[in-house]
């Protein structure tokens, strides 16, 4: 008989503990519908359409951060001729620095950051291209999909 209360309370416990879950706050993916002119003088991106997450918001180029902790950031661009591209992450109003990984000419470009935010910091990804160009808008799930920005908080909340 204790064998089978201390299966119980085993299982109950197991039971307690599996149903915390843990998940990300918060996330987003943003695109664009049209193509947009990049220039050498540095441009931010203008974000038309969200294609998916929660607590992130967004209007044209400034995506406001709900809380605090740590976030990754990964982008996705095409562009219309072959360039080197550098991105950077603005936070309100202030250059961070690089975080692409084209040191090459080609068309196609990401990046990959992680970064601590605060809660209501503002963030911009200002692009740097080698010549004046284009970026393409091109379908997700394609060779060359572009723009896409990806950004989930990795720190999670644990319900």
């Amino acid at each position: 008989m204790i064998n089978l209360i201390r299966n119980i309370q085993n299982l109950q416990n197991d039971i307690n503990v599996g149903t915390s879950t843990e998940h990300p706050n918060a996330t987003i993916t943003l695109t664009r519908t049209a193509i947009q002119a990049i220039t050498t003088a540095g441009t931010l991106i203008t974000w038309q359409q969200k294609v998916r997450g929660q607590q992130i918001t967004w209007s044209t180029t400034d995506i406001t951060i709900p809380t605090d902790g740590f976030y990754m950031i990964q982008t996705r661009f095409a562009t219309s001729v072959n360039v080197t591209l550098f991105q950077q992450i603005v936070l309100n109003g202030t250059i961070l620095g690089y975080f692409s990984n084209s040191w090459t000419v080609t068309g196609f470009h990401t990046g990959t950051t992680y970064r601590y935010f605060s809660v209501n910091d503002v963030i911009q990804i200002r692009l740097l291209p080698s010549a004046n160009c284009n970026v393409n808008q091109n379908a997700k799930n394609t060779l060359a999909e572009s723009p896409y920005l990806h950004i989930v908080q990795i720190t999670p909340l644990v319900d």
